[in-house]
Order: structure tokens, then C-alpha cells, then sequence
């Protein structure tokens, strides 16, 4: 729950950034941000446990998978997000700045309510990637385990199976429904100029 809504406060102020403002270097910060769309989760691990214990010599805990899991949640709460907020009348914004609200009132009276159903689905997005990953909590978790580690490791014992097996399922079936639910708010609400399409 906290990556979640670390990411999605992080994933909010950087589409803001992309959709609202012309920022020298946007291309390459944005495919910064992207990396770990299209970087193995193994590679990002080992980098992330080489930097983390050699480099700062940081103790692994839950806080180091919480850390890792920001890294990878906030690229998809950014796509997430920018599909929203480029899907509504700027000129909203504007006119609530020319009836003399200020950028953080109109924030929270104009882009906060419309944007509401997009910063749901990247919050359950972020809750079930985070709940799913394995491979970053099993490198950066040390002594503590979250719940996929502490499943893989029963595998080794046939008589913990059938429950494990069960548990698992549910995990899947759980997740599934909450993309789909993520999915159908972040299409809530979003004007399409095509006749039948979502």
C-alpha cells in the first residue's frame, strides 16, 4: 500500500511535468523514467543490491523492496496518468487561473477530481505489481520476506503444496481483477472521438 501511493504521487507530479510544461531535456528524462519498462527485473536487482549494500551500505530489509518496487511501480503510474490528464480540456485549468484561484486550489478543485479515476487504477496498478514482484524482493529483502517469497520457498516441501498451490491461485485470480477494475476506471470518463470505441 505505501509503494503504491509513493508511486502514484510521484508517477501524478511527473505526468503533470510531461503534459503541462515544454522542459528542456524531456526526452531523455522521460526515457530515464522508462528504463524499467524495458530492463530485466533480474538486472535491475543485482544493480540495485550492488549499489544499495556496496555503495551506501544499506542494511536489506522491507524499506530496500519498498525502495526497489518505487523504481518500478512509477513508470506505470505515469503512463497511467498521463493517459488521463491528457484526456481533458486544458482550458479548464486555465479558467480557474483567470478566476483568480491560485495553481493549488485549481489543482485540487479542477485536475484533482478529474483525474480521480486515473489516479485509482494507477494505485491499484501499483498494489498489484508491488504485491506480484518476486525476483527484486528475493535479492533485496535480506531476513524479512514479503508473501511470493515466503510461497517460493514452500515449494520445497511436499506437504505445504496443496495450500500453497491454493493460496497462489487466489493471488492470480485477485490480481486479475484488480487490473481489470484498474483498468476500466482509467478509461472512465475519457471522451473518444471515435464512435464505439471505449
Amino acid at each position: 500500500i505505501g509503494v503504491s501511493v509513493v508511486s502514484t504521487v510521484f508517477g501524478m507530479l511527473a505526468a503533470m511535468g510531461a503534459t503541462r510544461y515544454a522542459l528542456p531535456g524531456k526526452g531523455p528524462v522521460m526515457g530515464t523514467i522508462m528504463l524499467p519498462l524495458v530492463v530485466p527485473s533480474l538486472i535491475i536487482s543485482i544493480a540495485l543490491l550492488v549499489i544499495l549494500r556496496k555503495v551506501f551500505d544499506v542494511p536489506l530489509s522491507l524499506w530496500t523492496v519498498a525502495a526497489g518496487h518505487v523504481l518500478v511501480c512509477v513508470p506505470f503510474s505515469m503512463l497511467v496518468l498521463i493517459a488521463r490528464l491528457e484526456g481533458f480540456d486544458k482550458g479548464l485549468e486555465e479558467a480557474s487561473n483567470d478566476l483568480g484561484e491560485s495553481a493549488w486550489m485549481t489543482f485540487w478543485r479542477v485536475t484533482f477530481p478529474i483525474a480521480l479515476p486515473g489516479i485509482v487504477a494507477s494505485l491499484l496498478m501499483c498494489f498489484t505489481i508491488s504485491f506480484d514482484e518476486f525476483v527484486m524482493a528475493f535479492f533485496l529483502s535480506g531476513t524479512d520476506q514479503t508473501l511470493p517469497v515466503f510461497l517460493y520457498s514452500q515449494l520445497r516441501f511436499p506437504n505445504k503444496l496443496p495450500p500453497t498451490l491454493s493460496l497462489g491461485s487466489t493471488i492470480l485470480a485477485a490480481s486479475i481483477v484488480i487490473v481489470i477494475v484498474s483498468e476500466w476506471l482509467r478509461r472512465r470518463g475519457v471522451q473518444t472521438s471515435k464512435p464505439g470505441a471505449f
